[in-house]
């Protein structure tokens, strides 16, 4: 499946595959990571602070490690056999993109810099191609990209509420 781009005036266009959106995912989460890791207030002191006092950097990056591994395998598994198992990437793109959302409240509540927010722009950029010229053309089946969505999210939400049960356990 090709993502194709369009110019406003429709006289030229670009065709890409669309495992290359997947594939930026894997780029734009390595540099999120870091990100998380060296900008501002790290992730681990932050989660320390509000939430979890004994969040360790092994907890971080053996959460990450696991997320960019399912990433990876889901973007081979769907280039190894296409078709409906779009979904699977299709569920990380969401759920990055909902977690940059995640970055960009916390940034706004809090009134300093969630780190991973810069990065988060990464995510809504190639979210934007695949919504705008993927999903909304049709050539991604609108059920497909609804579940998606909704397990994405989902997982966003698991991701986020884990750390406030941490929060009331600590307390």
């Amino acid at each position: 499946m090709n993502i194709v781009i369009t110019t406003i005036e429709n006289t030229s266009n670009v065709s890409l595959p669309i495992t290359l959106f997947f594939w930026g995912y894997v780029v734009a989460y390595t540099v999120h990571i870091i990100d998380e890791s060296l900008l501002g207030e790290t992730f681990v002191v932050m989660v320390q602070k509000n939430f979890w006092p004994e969040y360790k950097w092994k907890h971080f990056f053996g959460f990450n490690t696991l997320l960019m591994s399912l990433i990876i395998f889901s973007n081979i598994l769907y280039e190894i056999f296409g078709g409906n198992l779009i979904i699977l990437p299709l569920i990380f793109v969401f759920l990055l993109a909902t977690n940059g959302i995640w970055h960009l409240l916390a940034t706004i509540i809090q009134k300093k810099y969630s780190p991973g927010l810069v990065t988060s722009i990464i995510y809504w950029i190639l979210f934007y191609f695949i919504f705008r010229y993927s999903i909304l053309s049709g050539q991604i089946v609108l059920f497909i990209s609804l579940w998606a969505g909704i397990i994405g999210t989902l997982l966003t939400v698991l991701m986020i509420g884990s750390f406030f049960v941490f929060k009331k356990r600590f307390k």
